[in-house]
């Protein structure tokens, strides 16, 4: 088992090489270290996302994501990789043609074809936690942001992910959707299978088992207390 999943060494990030995002990124995200990026609009928090799923290239320097090196991957390393990933994008980002379950399941569907009783039962333990029960033949259409950042969620968890990525997690819950995600985290942490990444505007105080904190500039993270 691989415990550095994420690690970027001097990468430059970007769309451009010559108008960087970012210029000098060091980060090292290993097995059941939880990691809290905090950092202003613009400042490159997607853009790291996006490296990490191979769907932007780092310009300068080095990544490797769960032991591979990813300079010039491959289209069987990038599915590899991204399996090994949950994630909860801004604002959640369901597709509207499908059901509420049926985004839930994409996880363990796309690539795997797990049977739909399977993930059923996987998903059964979220229904109550997450108040999905009556959601599930709902299309996103239809729901609020606080029901489709809980979706959104448990869709990233639903495949038992190496590495979960929440960006902005906690913006349009209500207080009963905040303490829900709080619950959901502190059983991650305390069952030690999935890592957590989180991108967010706002600083999170108050949960120790977010380790690991780091402040997002152009030039880099900068490492805070």
């Amino acid at each position: 088992m691989v415990d550095t999943l994420m690690d970027f060494q001097d990468a430059v990030i970007g769309y451009e090489a010559d108008f960087p995002l970012i210029s000098d990124l060091n980060l090292r995200i290993t097995r059941g270290n939880h990691v809290v990026i905090t950092g202003a609009c613009g400042v490159g928090k997607s853009a790291i996302v996006k490296t990490i799923l191979g769907l932007l290239s780092h310009w300068k320097g080095e990544y490797y994501a769960f032991g591979r090196d990813m300079g010039h991957p491959s289209a069987p390393l990038l599915s590899y990789v991204r399996k090994k990933i949950g994630i909860l994008p801004d604002r959640g980002i369901l597709l509207q043609h499908l059901t509420v379950f049926q985004n839930i399941a994409l996880p363990l569907r796309y690539g795997q074809f797990v049977p739909l009783e399977k993930v059923t039962a996987l998903l059964e333990p979220f229904l109550e936690e997450f108040r999905l029960e009556d959601l599930l033949d709902r299309y996103p259409s239809s729901l609020n942001l606080d029901q489709i950042k809980k979706v959104g969620f448990v869709r990233a968890l639903i495949n038992n992910p190496d590495l979960c990525i929440l960006d902005d997690p906690f913006e349009g819950l209500d207080d009963e959707g905040v303490e829900a995600f709080w619950r959901r985290l502190a059983l991650i942490d305390s069952e030690k299978e999935t890592t957590v990444l989180v991108f967010t505007r706002k600083t999170m105080n108050g949960k120790s088992y977010f380790s690991h904190r780091y402040h997002l500039m152009s030039d880099g993270l900068h490492e805070v207390s």
